[in-house]
Parts: structure tokens; C-alpha cells; sequence
């Protein structure tokens, strides 16, 4: 079955839409506050490196907790279980959810901190103007809550400029079209650490072999093997 992206990425349906499913099974929360030595992630600032506020793409990627949270990832073996949960998410939560059999997924999800005073992502953007193909749907998992000025604030509909707040709480997935709509952060005054990690979702009828593109911080190329990795939704036998 086809998405239909326009139809379904709208504001009331899958847009900003928080996913309703047994969270309990893919609570990540616990891997990352072993990654960090903390009890509580919205604090994880208290005792780390703080930054100037970002004012570019690539510095706001490139900062130790960054290097810290990849790093356990690619060493041990809680990281190599955080794959694997993630893995299962897709296919037995996503697909389900996107009403869909199959489609190209993130390999692994992109990992966002916020410290208070600063921002997560440098700029105002739209993932399309970054080069990633019209099609994809995002989707946010908080390790944090996510509110106030610690969370990403989108379009409601596209070029319209009229932003609401991506608010949920830690331990919970909420899809958003950031394909198309301009998003931001704001200045985090919360005195909070948001965590939180995201992924895009490519539907094959929106994927054009012919015109094949690269990420914009990774540069790797929008393909099977590269950023993205082909996956296929669980059907359950009767």
C-alpha cells in the first residue's frame, strides 16, 4: 500500500501527532542514562561540558555528548541492544503505524541535546531544503520531556509561519513533517536538558532511483546501505 504524504502529513493527522503504542517495550531511556552516569538525563548538564550557542550547522553535532553517546553505541554491548530495539521499533510499531509493508528507515536515529542556554539544531530549516527527498516523515523519541523552550517548534503547514511546540514526555514517540515545514529551537530557559533522538522514514513510492541525494551532515547517499536501510513490517501469523 502507497503513503500518500500530503494526505496523511497534515496538522491533526500525522503531523505532530504523539504514537499511541506499548512504550514499556522500547524504553531507551535506561541505556543512555548508563551511557551518561546519570539517574536523570534533563540534569546530565550539571556535571559536563557546556557550549556557546550554536550558531552554525556541524558544531551543534560535534560536541561531547554527541561523542559520547556514538561511541557507547559503537562499544558496547548495551549499545549493540539500543540497535536492535530500535530495529524492532521500526518493524513492529513505524511500519504499522505508517500503514505501510516496507520502506527505506534511518539506519540508526541522529542524537539531539539541548543545554540550558542554548539551542539543539543551528538554524531554521526544512529537511527538504538540506537535500533529504520530499516524502520522508520524521519522527522524535525523548529520552527528556520535551516542552516549553527545550523543544522543536514547526510549522503547522508549510510556508505558513505559524509555529506550535513539539511537547511530550520522555519515553514517547511523536511524528512530525519536517520534510516540508520550517522548524527551529528556541532559547532553552527551561533550566533542563532535553535528550531526544529522530528519524526519517522514506515510503518506496517516494524514492527515485534516478535522482539519488546525500545527506546534508553526513553525506551519505539517500540509499539502501547508506542512510537509509530497507525494512519490512513483522506480519503476525493466524
Amino acid at each position: 500500500m502507497d503513503f500518500v504524504f500530503h494526505e496523511e502529513m497534515v496538522y491533526g493527522k500525522k503531523h505532530v501527532n504523539k504514537l499511541n503504542y506499548d512504550n514499556s517495550k522500547y524504553d531507551f531511556r535506561s541505556i543512555v542514562e548508563k551511557c551518561f552516569k546519570v539517574e536523570n538525563l534533563s540534569k546530565v548538564h550539571q556535571n559536563n561540558p557546556d557550549y556557546d550557542v550554536f550558531k552554525e550547522f556541524g558544531p551543534d553535532v560535534q560536541t561531547w555528548y554527541h561523542d559520547t553517546f556514538y561511541n557507547y553505541l559503537k562499544t558496547t554491548d548495551e549499545g549493540a541492544n539500543m540497535q536492535k530495539i530500535y530495529d524492532n521499533l521500526i518493524k513492529e510499531v513505524i511500519l504499522p503505524y505508517l500503514n505501510i509493508n516496507e520502506a527505506l528507515v534511518q539506519k540508526f536515529p541522529s542524537f539531539r541535546v539541548q543545554l540550558p542556554g542554548n539551542i539543539a539544531v543551528a538554524k531554521m530549516h526544512t529537511d527538504n531544503s538540506l537535500g533529504h527527498p520530499i516524502g520522508e516523515i520524521n519522527f522524535t523519541y525523548a529520552f527528556t520531556d520535551m516542552f516549553d523552550t527545550n523543544t522543536i517548534w514547526i510549522e503547522k503547514m508549510p510556508r505558513l509561519k505559524d509555529f506550535v511546540p513539539i511537547n511530550q514526555e520522555a519515553n514517547s514517540i511523536t511524528s512530525f513533517n519536517a520534510n516540508l515545514c520550517m522548524h527551529y529551537n528556541k532559547l532553552n530557559k527551561t533550566g533542563k536538558t532535553r535528550m531526544s533522538m529522530d528519524f526519517r522514514v522514506l515510503p518506496l513510492n517516494y524514492y527515485d532511483k534516478d535522482k539519488v541525494l546525500s545527506s546534508h551532515s553526513t553525506k551519505q547517499k539517500f540509499v539502501d546501505g547508506g542512510y537509509y536501510k530497507l525494512f519490512k513490517k513483522i506480519c503476525n501469523k493466524e
